[in-house]
């Protein structure tokens, strides 16, 4: 499989002109009529996970499974194209383990499914790599050095690409984005110590050495349930899906309330996305939640309601068909708080009456304005959604590595974090992210902050 080795001074792209080198490794898939590549291990689980990480799910008719392999996509290739290509520097060896080219700057590998199965990952891959090349040139720093490399989606794939990046003396890898590949990547990169910021949001896979620059379903969770005990919510319901998802938030949520003094006092789940799988559980809930209505009114307006909030981690079309099934079986929204995860963040949500006054856990979007502006002037496109995540992985990269190449792991760690485009993160020595969310209210058709994202780690975050 041949590699592109390409270097760029002086690099000038649609009004940049800042000095900069970039080395783009990529690996090109050749594809005849019978070349196949290997279907990712645990298929379900990482179709699973990339559905988490882009909520919104597959246009019809492309799912992961259905697309056949593909080259790199032509955006890559006009990307490589619009750097000045060249040979090794005269002197370097073309064997990057007997003699890793330009020792005098901070390598850093980026490692993304450019010939992935799915044509959205590819899509993905595509901006985030955009966005990398922006916040290199944002960035101005002519000591570093950007390494690209494609995974092809695949554990195989992953594997290569890491000793790929390894082999041309990466001091910082950022990739890959599904749970499995960063496995892989993880325990090859371990023997070298080089450290990693992937994108996965999969916590069982983060470690001292490999942290997850993206947003797991349990920093949301906590942050929502902070926010709802300070409101003086004490009972909390939950209906969700049986899927690995829905386990992560379903166990969260029930240490998140138990830890603000709350207890769970009804649960119900289902499988599938099917309305007819969901209206059964649904309805054991809102029975519930009538029979203590019902108690109260007995007792001339004394007692408890038998939850004051409830729970409902679905987005897209699948939170579209669950919402209105609870006040379709009489569950008041006016009088029960119904609350969400990030996958609420969607234009189809705020239009569902059942959801209006709904609240769930995000980053602030303010932050992106900038980055959205300045993104779609250059590339005359929308970015993708993981690309902010991207642009945020190469600013952190350059910080931790601007002084010592030694302390690399000791700058990721920092207890102050950093401030993104997605806002503040930082990192703990188990390679978890901690996020600074916002609280978001569905109010009249619109997205409202009602509790911003805080700026520090120094303050309350309720």
């Amino acid at each position: 499989m041949p590699t592109y080795f390409v270097k760029a001074t002086m690099a000038k792209f649609k009004g940049f002109g800042h000095p900069v080198t970039l080395l783009l490794c990529l690996f090109v898939l050749i594809v005849s009529g019978c070349t196949t590549v290997p279907t990712p291990q645990n298929g379900n689980m990482e179709q699973e996970e990339y559905l988490e990480i882009l909520p919104e799910g597959p246009t019809e008719g492309t799912a992961l499974e259905d697309q056949l392999p593909q080259p790199i996509e032509t955006n890559t290739k006009k990307f490589i194209d619009k750097l000045n290509q060249t040979e090794p520097p005269q002197g370097v060896s073309q064997d990057p383990i007997a003699n890793p080219p330009y020792n005098d700057k901070r390598k850093i590998s980026l490692l993304l499914p450019f010939s992935s199965k799915s044509s959205r990952l590819r899509e993905e891959a595509a901006s985030m790599l955009k966005a990398a090349e922006l916040a290199i040139f944002d960035l101005n720093k002519d000591d570093i050095l950007l390494s690209v490399h494609d995974t092809s989606g695949t554990t195989q794939g992953a594997e290569k690409a890491t000793k790929s990046a390894i082999d041309m003396g990466a001091d910082l890898i950022i990739g890959p984005i599904l749970a499995n590949s960063v496995k892989i990547s993880s325990a090859k990169a371990k023997q070298y110590n080089v450290p990693i910021i992937a994108f996965s949001s999969d916590i069982k896979v983060a470690s001292k050495g490999i942290y997850l620059l993206s947003f797991p379903p349990e920093s949301e969770i906590n942050r929502l349930v902070n926010y709802a005990a300070s409101k003086r919510l004490k009972r909390y319901a939950y209906l969700g899906p049986e899927s690995r998802y829905g386990l992560r938030v379903q166990k969260e949520f029930v240490d998140a309330v138990i830890n603000n003094g709350g207890e769970i006092t009804g649960s119900e789940t289902y499988t599938g996305n099917d309305i007819a799988e969901m209206q059964e559980p649904a309805k054991k809930l809102a029975d519930f939640y009538v029979k203590g209505v019902k108690k109260i009114r007995k007792n001339n307006g004394r007692g408890l309601m038998s939850y004051d909030a409830i729970l409902l981690p679905e987005g897209g079309t699948s939170l579209l068909s669950l919402a209105p099934l609870l006040p379709y079986f009489d569950v008041d929204p006016t009088k029960v708080q119904f609350l969400g995860t990030s996958l609420w963040k969607n234009e189809e949500t705020v239009r569902e009456p059942a959801l209006n006054g709904g609240i769930f856990a995000a980053a602030d979007d303010k932050n992106k304005v900038k980055f959205l502006s300045d993104y779609e002037k250059i590339f005359a496109e929308e970015p993708s959604r993981l690309a902010p995540l991207a642009y945020d992985a190469l600013t952190i990269s350059e910080t931790v590595t601007k002084n010592s190449l030694s302390s690399i792991i000791e700058n990721i760690e920092r207890i102050e974090g950093f401030y993104g485009i997605d806002g503040l993160v930082r990192f703990g020595n188990d390679g978890i992210p901690e996020r600074g969310l916002a609280i978001y209210k569905i109010e009249n058709g619109r997205f409202k902050v009602i509790s911003p994202a805080p700026k520090s780690f120094s303050l309350e975050l309720n």
